[in-house]
């Protein structure tokens, strides 16, 4: 009985540690240098300019970016696949094209049916298959270039390319298959000759925003951000060109952990 209690207290002990660990590699690595990107005065973006083609607008990041922008103005257009919820965006009054990133056809169809000011793009899935983190977006980028649109924003996520060890090991390990899917997206966006920016987001949360998103090109930076503060850094970059050919980090300078603000 002895031996059973000292082994069941080894096993609380070493998981007691285990978890201690894994907190602390949760911990945020907030950078020392940030990139203010610089959002248009009111009154100098609207409908007088060609709309912003948003892919992975139904919903999250998106939806909250296609709300900023229709709310001061903008003109819209939502790629959005033929099962999607589409009663926010209908809410908004944005333009909706439908189609399939995973099909080029549709993808062509809906980039040359108008002329647009720049694309977003923020698919991707964990659990789809087939994955759309690559192919869905290159798919968009070939299309964006064949068009003739150069503004281009991808958003992928902190653990991509150069800033693999930047994050925590238990998010390397869950999102295993898809960092080199969208690592490759990237390359692929990079090498398109289009007038890029890529956003890396740190750990996404749902919530109101708390105005304290920052950008930084320092690729050790990890951290946490709610997804209505991503949206706001996502137009500030659609509307600063010092942004073109940068790849950023996105956290909030405030959230050193993922369960509090502090």
């Amino acid at each position: 009985m002895r031996l059973f209690l000292k082994i069941i207290g080894v096993f609380f002990l070493l998981l007691v540690v285990a978890l201690g660990g894994l907190a602390i590699s949760m911990r945020a690595n907030l950078p020392d240098t940030t990139f203010d990107a610089r959002v248009r005065p009111a009154g100098q973006s609207g409908n007088e300019e060609p709309p912003i083609l948003i892919f992975g607008a139904t919903r999250n990041t998106g939806l909250n970016v296609a709300k900023i922008l229709v709310g001061r103005g903008d003109r819209v257009t939502a790629f959005v696949r033929s099962t999607s919820n589409r009663a926010e965006l209908e809410k908004l009054g944005v333009d909706i094209v439908v189609g399939d990133a995973m099909d080029m056809d549709t993808v062509r169809a809906a980039m040359a049916s108008r002329e647009y000011r720049a694309v977003l793009t923020t698919i991707g899935c964990l659990p789809c298959e087939p994955p759309v983190d690559y192919q869905g977006n290159a798919n968009i980028i070939k299309a964006a270039g064949e068009a003739g649109i150069g503004r281009f924003v991808l958003v992928t996520s902190i653990g991509t390319g150069d800033s693999y060890e930047a994050a925590p090991a238990l998010s390397r390990r869950v999102l295993a298959k898809t960092l080199p899917l969208k690592t490759q997206a990237e390359e692929e966006l990079r090498a398109s000759g289009l007038e890029y920016t890529i956003i890396r987001p740190g750990g996404l949360r749902s919530g109101h925003r708390t105005g304290n998103g920052v950008l930084s090109e320092d690729r050790d930076t990890f951290g946490f951000i709610f997804r209505e503060d991503l949206a706001e850094l996502i137009v500030a970059v659609l509307d600063d060109d010092r942004a073109i050919g940068k790849t950023f980090a996105a956290v909030d300078a405030n959230r050193k952990w993922p369960w509090s603000n502090e």
